[in-house]
C-alpha cells in the first residue's frame, strides 16, 4: 500500500558530502522506485529545490559548508514537507531528537533505518492528507524543531520537554510532569500531573532509555515512574503511591534496587 503511495512522493536530499548523498538516494530508490528523487548539497541549494520541486519529504543534514539544517528550516516560511534529518550526532544529541519526536538516521545511512525513516513519513503524509491538517502541518514542526535546538542546546537539563505523538496530535509535555507511564504491548500510556493520559505507539523499553538519565526507574515489567513523584512505599506490599493517588506495583527483582535509588 505505501509502495503505491509512494508513487506520487518527491524526496529531496540534502547533504554536503556527496557520498552520502549518492549512498541515500541509492537506497531511497530501492526502498521507493517510483517516487521522485531530488539532491541538494547545501542550505541555498536547498531552499532553490524545495521551492521549485515542494518535496514531500526532506532528508536533511544537520551541519553543511554554508550553513546548518535548522538555518534552512528557519528561512522558509511555511513548512508541508515531512522532516529526517541525516546526523553524525553523538549519543547524548540523538536523544535530543528522540525527545523532540522528530525523524532521523545516523551516518553512516544504514538502508533498513531509512526504510524505517521512510514509511513512517509516509504514513504521517497519509494521515495528513486524511485531515486536511496542511495549514497545522508547518506549526508543528516549527514547534519541534524550536524543542530540539532546546535539547541539543541543554542537554543534561531535567526540566526539559519531551514531544509525544499519538495518532492526532503531538503534544510537547514538561518532563517533570510525566507521573508515570505504563505498558501496553506496542503502546505506552502516559500520566499526567493535570491527570490527563495520552497514549504514544512506542514502547516502554523505549522510553525507558530515554527517560532513565531524567529521575525515570523502571519498578516493573508494565510501570516506568517519575521518581519525582513518589508520594508513599509500602515496601511490605511491594507498591507504591504516586502524587495522582494511583498505586504501581513494585517487581520483587526491583525492589532492592528502587531501594538503593531512593536512598541515595
Amino acid at each position: 500500500m505505501l509502495e503505491n503511495f509512494s508513487a506520487q512522493m518527491t524526496i529531496l536530499i540534502i547533504d554536503d558530502e556527496a557520498h552520502i548523498r549518492a549512498t541515500t538516494r541509492l537506497f531511497a530508490s530501492e526502498i521507493f522506485p517510483s517516487a521522485a528523487l531530488y539532491e541538494a548539497d547545501g542550505v541555498q541549494s536547498g531552499l532553490a529545490v524545495i521551492a521549485q520541486h515542494k518535496p514531500d519529504i526532506v532528508l536533511l543534514d544537520v551541519e553543511m559548508q554554508d550553513g546548518t539544517g535548522f538555518d534552512l528550516l528557519r528561512s522558509i516560511e511555511k513548512s508541508e514537507f515531512q522532516l529526517v534529518f541525516i546526523t553524525a550526532h553523538n549519543h547524548y544529541a540523538l536523544n535530543a531528537f528522540e525527545f523532540s519526536a522528530i525523524d532521523f538516521v545516523v551516518k553512516p545511512v544504514d538502508e533498513d533505518a531509512l526504510k524505517r525513516a521512510l514509511e513512517r513519513a509516509m504514513v504521517n503524509i497519509r494521515k495528513t492528507n486524511e485531515i486536511s491538517a496542511d495549514a497545522a502541518l508547518g506549526t508543528v514542526l516549527s514547534q519541534q524543531i524550536a524543542l530540539l535546538n532546546e535539547n541539543l542546546q541543554q542537554i543534561h537539563r531535567a526540566d526539559k520537554k519531551i514531544a509525544l505523538r499519538d495518532h492526532d496530535n503531538i503534544y510537547f509535555v514538561d518532563v517533570p510532569d510525566i507521573i508515570r507511564c505504563s505498558a501496553d504491548g506496542p503502546y505506552t500510556t502516559f500520566y499526567l500531573k493535570d491527570r490527563s493520559t495520552i497514549i504514544v505507539s512506542k514502547t516502554l523499553k523505549e522510553y525507558e532509555v530515554l527517560l532513565t538519565p531524567h529521575l525515570f526507574f523502571r519498578v516493573h515489567h508494565s510501570h516506568l515512574i517519575n521518581l519525582r513523584h513518589i508520594k508513599l512505599f509500602r515496601k511490605s506490599d511491594s507498591d507504591l503511591q504516586m502524587t495522582d493517588g494511583s498505586n504501581v506495583p513494585v517487581a520483587t527483582r526491583k525492589k532492592d534496587d528502587l531501594l538503593k535509588v531512593l536512598n541515595t
